[in-house]
This record gives structure tokens, C-alpha cells and sequence, in this order.
């Protein structure tokens, strides 16, 4: 039980709304609040901690949020942390009286704000969810609420039974503790499902439960909390030593859930001890299971304390001479010499994660906006971008070899296809978008995402044979929808990663490039620029002399990486959508505009990488359609499918693609495309 002394007094109303979102944000931060009653008239709840008193509900939330920040109640970022303010200011304008003249416009601006989101700063629980969920909660209870909309009522429902507000306003409309207890410190009720993550991790019981070493590197407190615990711990050592004449050994393990490692102090008397000695260097794989105890040191917070009555056990020892990743740096041409490895080094962990996290991100954004996921084939007869580079589907030479044949099967001096597999020449497609169109002609709107292949022969580090490519698809849209979608999609997957991979991007920005953070910060800050491709030119132009291109610049050229770069990083210095391209330089089904040279196509350039997106609105038109198939010495019946949208109940519609490794490199920093893939394909090298 916590002294009356120890703990800060909040004297108000049991009852008061403010009072509750007081509380409901003290026990979101593990803070333990004295209730005391006014003793007199008092309108105001005042926290009072020693000599200090703090007045008002908003200062009192910035208090604790300022105070105990430990908890990211108050946003995890500086720029969450003013979108914190923002709310609260907002929620006590529009929702601070006891019926606000504007609850419903109130109600429609978070519906606009919440459409894809779980919380409304981040993807935690914080104060500004804490007070507006409180003020709306209770509005409801007073019938002036009754009908909210779709994404409003799932934030409150997720507000709601969040354990924070459980235990201050219960899951009804129970009231507030009495006077006198020690109240948003106490013993936690079990939190929600999926909201945080138990202690000991699920599918764990052949090595008889283990603990996450995300979860006590990763906690708020730096697994302080965690103090006096026995957990297990299962994972590869990073670095072994012994200490103290080889009674004691000094273990940094990593299990890939997080890029910070636990310290594992081993005493001589725990079990399994002398099974460590001569194999238990970098790589090698065991358990330990001992105490959570603070450390000594500086460079953590806490460690696991393994001694008499704990227990060690290696899954798999290493002779270190023979181990391929030594504790010594190596080269990222070497790791992906070793790609099977190479995932235990830091950065390709780092990059592991971060892409898995964009993956999530990427489904989540279209799922919450009613795209439907269609899975695309990756075989075609058509090419979609018109360019050839396609690698061939063929079991002709596998059958020819089987036969004894030195030859394939002709008919007029060439390859008799009708004799292959598919009855004609088929590919790996380059892309899902032709076959996606058929889907959102139906469906209104839809997406693709899945591996497409080129067969172009670049040993740059900004191309792959093989990679992924995000592809949506939008109904009764025009070019401008399209670049509205691929704005929000980009900073959706920045601030997901941003929330959900700090500690990896803080490795990015420490190893990879300084200052990456502020880069990405900058990203979400405002929209992005967006000019047309004439202006573009006419300012590059203008740039020339003082940029000194390697490619002169002209109207009707394909724009280089240098150019723009120089767009994004010094004219913009922010991400910058060009759009209305020559038609020359795009593909068949851009919609051709009014003035017969250019189309409706976009480009979104971002500092550090250059073009991340592509899209355009697409031609609906059948006649147009026909003559740019035909302009492109395209074959007009490999289309008929194509065409037939056009025939039957055309619609005006619009699109874009993403490389998926364009996406990591921008929001990591790593520069060469290679190192953002599990298993990079490129001339010569199809290893793994």
C-alpha cells in the first residue's frame, strides 16, 4: 500500500468528469493519485504534490504527462507530443462544456480524423484519448451522443476498455474511488486482448515459456517494472565473455523481436553453466532463465541475473573460427554473400523488421479505406509497361533437353509457341496492374500487392530482377484523387513505421543515415509540393548552371535520378508530386490529355531516393486506348480483354505503383536496393 505521503493528492470531485480523465490518464502513465474531496466549494481540480499545486485539467494532464514521461502518455516523439496539445486544447473548446453547442460537427471532425486510426495520436493510449474519450463517454450517459459513427465508436469502445479507464469509471457507469484510496497505481486489471503483449509469449511451450526480449528492453520503463521477476529468455549470442577467472560469464543476447540485446549475467552455480565453456560464442542459441534485476551498469537499464537454483541450456553451440559472422563489422556485399546469416546481423534485422511492419502498414491503409485485396497472377502474356524486359515462362528447353533435341519446335523460321506450355508466349509479369483494372471496374476500388519481375540488365543499386510492387486501383477517380491517395498511403507507412519501429530507426539514423528521424518527421510535417512537368522542366532549366547535371535538360525528356533529386532535396526540401507527363515517355493506357502530348501521369519524388511512386489516371476511352496500343507497336488482340472495360461500362479511373523496397530504403535509409530485400535477385546471382 502506498503512503499518503509518497503519492501526489488530487483534490476534486470523485464525480467530475475532469476528475475522471485526470485519473484515467494517471493510471494510463502508472501513477499513483490520492483522491481527496474539496473541503470546500471547489470548481477546479487542483493536484497538489509537496509545495507545488498545479490547477486546471489540461495543465494537470501536461503535469503527468511531462513528469512521468517515461510512459509516452504524453506521445512518443516530439511531434506526437504536439498533437497531444493540440487534442487536449481542442477537446476543451469543443467538448468542455456540459453540452456543447457543436457536439455533432465535435463528433464529425474525429470521425474524419479516426477513419484509419486506432488511437488519436500514434498507436498508444494517451492523454488526449484519455480526456475526449472521458467527456464523450460520459455525453453518451447523458443521452446527448446516443448514435455515433463508424470509426468514432470503435475509438471509444477501445477507449473504454482500455484498463485505464476500466479501473477509474469501470465498463459501465460505475463511479470513481472513494476518497482517501490510492487510486491509478494499483494492481492492474488484465488488459485487453492484443493490447499488450504477456509476459510469457504464446507458442513457447517447447522451451517451456519464454519472454520477449521486446518486452522488457522494449517497455517504457526499460523493463524497471519488470525488477524481481524470473522470466526466460531464449535467443543467438551477440558477444560472450567471462569475468572473475570463469566463474562468472557475460552473455548479450538478441531473439530478433527488438535491435536492443539483454545482458545475461551467468554465475558458475547455475545449472547448465559448464555446458557454456568453448561453444558458447557468437551465434550460438540458449535459454536462460534467472531474475530480472537493475543493472550496474549505464548502457541498460536492467539484466538477467542467472545463479544457484536458475538455468542455462544451449540449443546450439558455435566453433567461433568456423562462424561466418564474427563480432567484427563486415561489408554488405559480404552479408549477402551469406544471405541464410545475415538476418542476425544488426542492420538486415533492423531492415527485417521495419519491411514486415510496411507490409502491415500497407494492407492496414487499404483495408480501412474498403479496398478489396486481389491477388494477381504472376504469369501474363502481356507486357504492361510496353518496355520488353520480361524473363520468359518456357518448359520448351525442358523438353527439348528431356527428348535429346538441340533445337526448339519452328514453323515459318520461328518458335512454334503453339507447341509450349501455354499455347502461346508467355512471361513473369512486370506488373499487376492491367489485370487489378479488370477488379476495380467492379469492385470500385482495389489493390494489389505481390513479387513482379524484370528481366533488365542493371547492376545498379537501385534495381532488382525480382521485387515487390504495391498497386491500387481507384473507380470514378481522376489524376488528382490518384495523387491524394499515394500522399496518404506514403505518410501512412512512414508513421506506422515511425510507431511501431522507433528503436530500429534510431539504429538507421545512428549507423545508416544521420539524420533519418527529422527526414521522416519532415515527410509527415506538411503536404507534399506537386507541379507539372513543364514547371518542373522550367525550373530545372533555370537550376542548370548552378546544379551542373550530368544530363542536360530539355521538354520531353525522361527525368534522371539527378534531376529529380535536385526537385525533392533542393527546391521543395520535401517530397513533390509531378504530374502531366509527355506522352512519349509513358506508358499505353495514361489518359491522353486535351492538348495531345501529355498524359495523366504522376511521379512522387522524395528526398534521398528520387521517384518512389508512379501512377496515372488511366485512358478510358476506347479509341484513344486503340491508337496509343498501336503507337507503342503494341498487338491490339493481346488486349481484347483490356479493352473490353472500355466496351462495357467504361469508367473514369485512376492508379499507382510502388516499389515496396523504394518504400524501405526511403524510411531507413539504406541505399542500395539489395540490402532491402530477404533475397536480392540481379544478374548473376539467384543464390538461396
Amino acid at each position: 500500500m502506498v503512503g499518503k505521503q509518497s503519492v501526489p493528492r488530487l483534490v476534486a470531485s470523485a464525480a467530475d468528469v475532469c476528475t475522471q480523465k485526470i485519473l484515467v490518464a494517471a493510471k494510463a502513465a502508472g501513477v499513483d493519485l490520492l483522491l481527496e474531496a474539496p473541503k470546500a466549494a471547489q470548481s477546479i481540480p487542483e493536484l497538489r504534490k509537496a509545495d507545488k499545486v498545479i490547477k486546471y485539467t489540461n495543465a494537470i494532464l501536461r503535469y503527468i504527462g511531462r513528469y512521468y514521461e517515461g510512459s509516452e502518455v504524453y506521445g512518443s516523439t516530439f511531434m506526437e507530443t504536439a498533437q497531444v496539445d493540440s487534442w487536449l486544447d481542442w477537446g476543451e473548446m469543443e467538448m468542455g462544456s456540459q453540452q456543447p453547442p457543436r457536439l455533432e460537427q465535435a463528433i464529425e471532425v474525429l470521425e474524419k480524423h479516426l477513419d484509419s486510426k486506432v488511437f488519436l495520436v500514434g498507436q498508444r493510449f494517451t492523454l488526449a484519448d484519455a480526456s475526449i474519450s472521458c467527456s464523450l463517454h460520459n455525453f453518451q450517459r447523458q443521452g446527448l451522443a446516443k448514435q455515433l459513427p463508424r470509426a468514432t465508436k470503435r475509438w471509444l469502445g477501445t477507449c473504454t476498455s482500455h484498463e485505464a479507464f476500466t479501473s477509474v469509471v469501470g465498463s459501465s457507469s460505475s463511479s470513481a474511488a472513494p476518497a482517501g484510496s490510492a487510486l491509478a497505481g494499483s494492481a492492474p486489471t488484465p488488459a485487453p486482448s492484443g493490447e499488450e503483449e504477456p509476459l510469457v509469449a504464446r507458442y513457447s511451450k517447447a522451451v517451456g515459456g519464454r519472454t520477449h526480449i521486446k518486452r522488457i528492453m522494449g517497455a517504457a520503463d526499460k523493463g524497471k517494472s519488470l525488477a524481481g521477476q524470473k522470466v526466460s529468455v531464449c535467443g543467438w549470442v551477440k558477444t560472450a565473455r567471462e569475468a572473475n577467472k570463469g566463474k562468472l560469464m557475460f552473455v548479450q543476447l538478441n531473439d530478433g523481436s527488438i535491435p536492443l540485446d539483454i545482458q545475461v549475467v551467468i554465475d558458475q552455480t547455475a545449472k547448465g553453466f559448464e555446458s557454456l565453456k568453448g561453444v558458447c560464442g557468437t551465434g550460438a542459441s540458449m535459454k536462460c532463465t534467472g531474475e530480472v534485476v537493475e543493472s550496474p551498469g549505464g548502457k541498460q537499464a536492467v539484466e538477467l541475473l542467472v545463479k544457484d537454483g536458475d538455468e542455462v541450456i544451449l540449443f546450439g553451440g558455435v566453433d567461433a573460427k568456423e562462424y561466418p559472422l564474427a563480432k567484427k563489422e563486415h561489408t554488405n556485399e559480404y552479408l549477402r554473400s551469406i544471405a541464410h546469416l545475415r538476418p542476425r546481423s544488426n542492420l538486415i534485422a533492423c531492415v527485417a523488421r521495419v519491411r514486415s511492419s510496411l507490409a502491415m502498414a500497407t494492407h492496414e491503409f487499404f483495408r480501412s479505406r474498403d479496398f478489396k485485396y486481389v491477388h494477381t497472377p504472376l504469369i501474363t502474356a502481356a507486357d504492361c509497361e510496353g518496355a520488353g524486359e520480361m524473363f520468359q515462362v518456357t518448359t520448351m528447353i525442358m523438353d527439348a533437353e528431356k527428348e535429346g533435341k538441340a533445337s526448339l519446335p519452328t514453323v515459318g523460321g520461328k518458335i512454334d509457341y503453339t507447341k509450349d506450355f501455354f499455347g502461346k508466349p508467355a512471361y513473369l509479369t512486370v506488373s499487376g496492374q492491367l489485370s487489378v483494372e479488370n477488379y476495380c471496374c467492379a469492385l470500385s476500388s482495389v489493390y494489389t500487392f505481390g513479387p513482379t519481375f524484370r528481366a533488365e540488365n542493371s547492376h545498379t543499386s537501385r534495381h532488382l530482377a525480382e521485387f515487390w510492387m504495391i498497386e491500387p486501383e481507384l473507380a470514378f477517380a481522376d489524376i488528382h484523387d490518384d495523387m491524394d491517395c499515394a500522399e496518404d498511403y506514403l505518410k501512412y507507412c512512414v508513421r506506422f513505421a515511425m510507431e511501431h519501429n522507433m528503436e530500429d530507426l534510431k539504429f538507421f539514423d545512428d549507423k545508416v543515415e544521420k539524420g533519418l528521424i527529422s527526414r521522416l518527421e519532415n515527410l509527415l510535417a506538411e503536404p507534399f509540393a506537386r507541379i507539372s512537368y513543364t514547371e518542373a522542366i522550367e525550373i530545372l532549366i533555370k537550376e542548370s548552371p548552378k546544379a551542373k547535371f550530368q544530363v542536360p535538360v530539355e521538354w520531353g525528356m525522361d527525368m534522371g535520378s539527378e534531376h529529380e533529386r535536385h526537385l525533392a532535396e533542393k527546391v521543395f526540401k520535401k517530397p513533390t508530386v509531378v504530374y502531366n507527363y509527355p506522352k512519349d515517355i509513358k506508358a499505353f493506357y495514361m489518359r491522353l490529355n486535351e492538348d495531345e502530348k501529355t498524359v495523366a501521369a504522376m511521379d512522387v519524388l522524395a528526398p534521398a531516393i528520387g521517384e518512389v511512386i508512379g501512377g496515372s489516371q488511366r485512358e478510358e476511352r476506347l479509341d484513344v486506348l486503340d491508337r496509343r496500343i498501336k503507337e507503342m507497336d503494341l498487338e491490339p488482340a493481346d488486349y481484347w480483354w483490356y479493352r473490353d472495360l472500355r466496351k462495357f461500362g467504361t469508367v473514369p479511373h485512376a492508379g499507382f505503383g510502388l516499389g515496396f523496397e523504394r518504400l524501405i530504403m526511403l524510411t531507413t535509409g539504406v541505399e542500395n536496393i539489395r540490402d532491402v530485400i530477404p533475397y536480392p535477385r540481379y544478374p548473376g546471382h539467384a543464390e538461396f
